[in-house]
């Protein structure tokens, strides 16, 4: 594909040079013009087909540009922020004439008592705040730099016509699909209420937003639900708003039982608090850089936790005290997911890899390869069937988890796919990084809706327990709550502290948690 990429701009002038030739020769014979005329017709197609394509690719690497701007604004911010703050301790300065050099020791015992006494003073200077300082720097710098060679690497890619082509062949044969030649004739309904007819395709998806993924027509019926029902409006009201952490919340857990909250920061912290009251219980502090993701065992006694440093680390609950180490991928561990059964851990990197491990032995027991873009979410189906990955191509791949062998590719967004879920209905939702929300059926590989659900990257998703409804968090500052079987809001939320980073539900779908970019942890509960 790449040794071929302006293939289409070839068949187009050959296409007008040939047109040209057939109107000179239909000037002498006049049974071609018909042949010149079938030949501009092809031009013209080409032509608008290229000029399609070319401002397709025009806006999305304008919007990938705007991206990164907005990416390295808010990383510049954050160095004037630390400069700032070390202007705040400046180091003491000795006692004396400004612009004068000190006296030159002569050995009278003065002078000797005024330089033992500047000798004092410069001992007692407390260095290790201005430490402290630097060492932020020198990782703030790190991580821009990680930053600028990601997007370097991004823009040099060329898989956005491979990308753009593989969306168009999933619709076609999305189309091919839907379109039937003959349909059958429709049953006669028996008598029902209102509510039990057949669903009709969600009003949020308009058709003006199936330029990327077509959505199915009418004729596609949603999964049953255990409690079908109209949506009905949700409020919440935040219990607790915890300052927990000096920079970004990427990620949050909460144990089975519902009692403890954990969060990973960009500050390279881990925090255990009292989901009920916001009490701080533990700081886990092991990692060297940011804390991307974190997951709990099903059984409450381990937390997982990946980072920037390109290690995991496994913690024991509630305690905190921590177990084992893994390392083996080669860039940072973007995301965290544990098998249902509690034996299995998989990780997904920015190196373009999977790793499974075993969680009781600490050890690697398999690494599943495509290198198809780093990897930013990974979701296991609550049965433990399907493993999910979502990454900086746009795509969705999908495993059989037990024998570690590909199902399909599901082709939904030109974006990176920031965060994906996994409902017991085998409804897979997954949030991209041009505000966009899907839903898929697992079990047929179709897309049932797709909304534009937010004005900024959706950078969290998560499912309530009923399976009835789902929470989007967004770097737009939002925090949006829709219906899942029809896909309509239920209930926006404002993030009064900026980007929201990251979502959780508690077990019992009462208390639904939110980090935001600032540091700050909402504690919400339903009314």
């Amino acid at each position: 594909m790449s040794n071929h990429r302006h293939w289409l701009e070839t068949v187009e002038y050959a296409s007008l040079f040939a047109s040209v030739v057939a109107s000179i020769v239909a000037v002498f014979f006049n049974g071609a013009i018909y042949v010149a005329a079938l030949l501009i017709c092809s031009a013209l197609i080409l032509n608008a087909i290229v000029r399609y394509r070319l401002e397709h690719q025009t806006r999305r690497v304008s919007g990938t540009t705007n991206r990164l701007h907005r990416q390295w604004a808010e990383e510049l911010e954050m160095l004037t922020q630390r400069v700032e703050a070390q202007k705040q301790f400046p180091l003491p300065q000795v006692e004396g004439e400004e612009g004068t050099r000190p006296p030159v020791a002569t050995g009278a015992p003065e002078e000797l008592a005024l330089l033992q006494t500047r000798l004092g003073k410069l001992e007692s200077v407390d260095l290790s705040q201005i430490q402290r300082e630097i060492a932020g720097l020198k990782e703030q710098y790190a991580l821009l730099d990680e930053s600028l060679g990601n997007a370097i690497a991004y823009l040099n890619r060329s898989s956005f016509a491979y990308r753009l082509e593989r969306v168009e062949e999933a619709m076609s044969q999305l189309t091919s699909q839907i379109v039937v030649p003959s349909p059958p004739p429709r049953p006669q309904p028996e008598p029902v209420t209102p509510e039990s007819a057949t669903p009709e395709p969600p009003k949020s998806a308009p058709p003006s937003q199936s330029a990327k993924s077509k959505p199915p027509s009418s004729k596609v019926v949603l999964p049953s639900f255990a409690a079908p029902s109209e949506p009905t409006v949700q409020n919440w009201i935040c219990r607790h708003s915890l300052p927990a952490h000096a920079d970004w919340v990427r990620s949050l857990g909460i144990t089975p039982d519902g009692q403890i909250l954990a969060t990973g920061s960009f500050d390279t912290s881990i925090k255990l608090w009292k989901l009920s009251t916001g009490e701080l219980l533990q700081v886990l502090a092991e990692h060297k850089r940011g804390v991307f993701s974190i997951a709990i065992a099903p059984d409450g006694k381990t937390l997982a936790s990946a980072s920037w440093d390109k290690t995991i680390k496994l913690w024991e609950l509630p305690t905190g005290t921590p177990k084992q180490t893994l390392t083996g991928h080669g860039g940072s561990v973007r995301a965290l997911a544990i098998a249902p059964d509690g034996n299995t851990l998989v990780s997904g990197s920015f190196d373009e890899t999977i790793k499974l491990w075993d969680l009781s032995k600490a050890e690697l027991i398999d690494t599943l390869t495509d290198y198809t873009g780093p990897i930013f979410s990974l979701a296991i189906s609550p049965d433990g069937q399907i493993l999910a990955r979502g990454g900086g191509d746009g795509t969705i791949t999908l495993w059989q988890f037990q024998t570690k062998q590909p199902i399909s590719v599901l082709n939904g967004s030109l974006e990176a796919v920031e965060a994906i879920v996994i409902s017991p209905q085998q409804l897979l939702i997954g949030g991209s990084g041009d505000g966009n929300i899907q839903l898929w059926n697992l079990e047929t590989g179709e897309l049932l809706w797709s909304l534009s659900a937010h004005l900024g990257p959706v950078t969290a998703v998560a499912i309530a327990p009923d399976g009835n409804s789902f929470a989007t968090g967004s770097a737009d500052g939002t925090v949006k709550i829709w219906h899942l079987p029809t896909g309509k809001l239920v209930c926006a939320l404002t993030e009064e502290s900026g980007a929201v980073m990251s979502l959780v539900y508690s077990p019992n779908g009462q208390f639904l948690v939110s980090g935001s970019a600032k540091g700050m942890v909402r504690i919400l509960e339903r009314e």
